[in-house]
């Protein structure tokens, strides 16, 4: 069976930019966030992603705020391609999509988004439910095109058989966790990743397009030494044998190529067989550029397995 066409409306726009989303969720003051904003549009970036939960715990909306403000403030609040979330747990509710979708479009100051994704799934309530109202916005013009975010394969596919089965816009994109190493415990509650064979399969086959989280390690890559994963911070989440010796061979091949670990981390997932645009999270100029200089990087099929399997020996390009 051909697979339906990806919804254009769930790609970034334009060819000169990276296939990137500049994550907003670290700013929630525009002393921190310009910088790093600047940053990212002066190297071509131009989609962010943004959500109305994001900084609820210092100040409501202050994230969305920021970045309304900046693209207010530099002039480009048409050009932006926004990616935003809504209808988080314990508010994960069909009713409360559009009520905060509003809040969202007021505190940024747009009237838009590009893409529109539930933030959490909950399976008490049927997916119709969820899919009809996320339909109804696409076909109003509020939002270009809607996705789940931390939902499962079998919510998915029963999403897309519900829109297919009722003549409804498919979802165009999928935000779980996916990168070089495995999350082998939940970072947040409710959280889900892709990678996994079967999410693998169903990628493969183009239904959707994965806007993936964490998509460069959670900063697992940046650490002096793979063993620090065992003992920091990042142990319960992320530590495993398989992990660590991921990390290492992420450094012996950014030794050779020249881009730092956490860009090969980068370049592996944006080196994908099926579509993938990565949430970054940098939260300096620096990092920002460190991104954008591995997002135009792409790994032979031999260094993406390699770096995932450790089977032979560090291919040589």
């Amino acid at each position: 069976m051909t697979p339906a066409p990806l919804p254009a409306p769930a790609l970034p726009p334009g060819p000169e930019g990276p296939p990137l989303l500049l994550g907003t969720s670290a700013f929630g003051q525009n002393e921190r966030g310009f910088p790093v904003f600047d940053a990212y549009w002066e190297g071509g970036g131009r989609a962010f992603d943004t959500a109305w939960l994001y900084g609820h715990a210092y100040g409501p909306g202050c994230c969305e705020r920021t970045f309304g403000a900046w693209a207010q403030s530099r002039g480009v609040e048409k050009d932006v391609w926004v990616l935003a979330k809504g209808a988080h747990t314990p508010e994960c509710l069909p009713d409360r999509v559009e009520c905060q979708l509003t809040e969202s479009f007021e505190r940024m100051g747009r009237d838009t988004a590009a893409l529109y994704m539930l933030h959490r799934d909950n399976t008490d309530i049927p997916v119709g439910e969820f899919v009809t109202v996320l339909a109804d916005l696409v076909d109003r013009g509020l939002i270009g095109a809607y996705g789940m975010s931390n939902w499962t394969l079998e919510r998915v596919t029963e999403a897309v058989a519900y829109a297919r089965a009722h003549g409804l816009p498919l979802p165009a994109g999928i935000s779980n966790q996916y990168s070089l190493i495995n999350m082998v415990h939940p970072i947040y509650p409710g959280t889900e990743t892709s990678n996994d064979p079967a999410w693998r399969a169903w990628l493969a086959e183009g239904s959707a397009r994965l806007y993936p989280w964490a998509s460069q390690g959670r900063g697992a890559h940046a650490l002096a030494h793979p063993d620090e994963l065992r003992t920091g911070p990042l142990a319960e989440s992320w530590y495993s044998r398989t992990n660590a010796a991921r990390i290492h061979r992420a450094g012996l091949l950014a030794e050779r190529t020249g881009i730092s670990a956490t860009g090969i981390a980068l370049a592996w997932t944006l080196s994908q067989p099926f579509p993938v645009v990565a949430l970054i999270g940098p939260r300096q100029p620096e990092e920002v550029r460190d991104s954008l200089a591995a997002a135009a990087h792409r790994l032979t099929a031999a260094e993406r397995d390699w770096l995932e399997t450790g089977e032979g020996d560090l291919p040589a390009r």
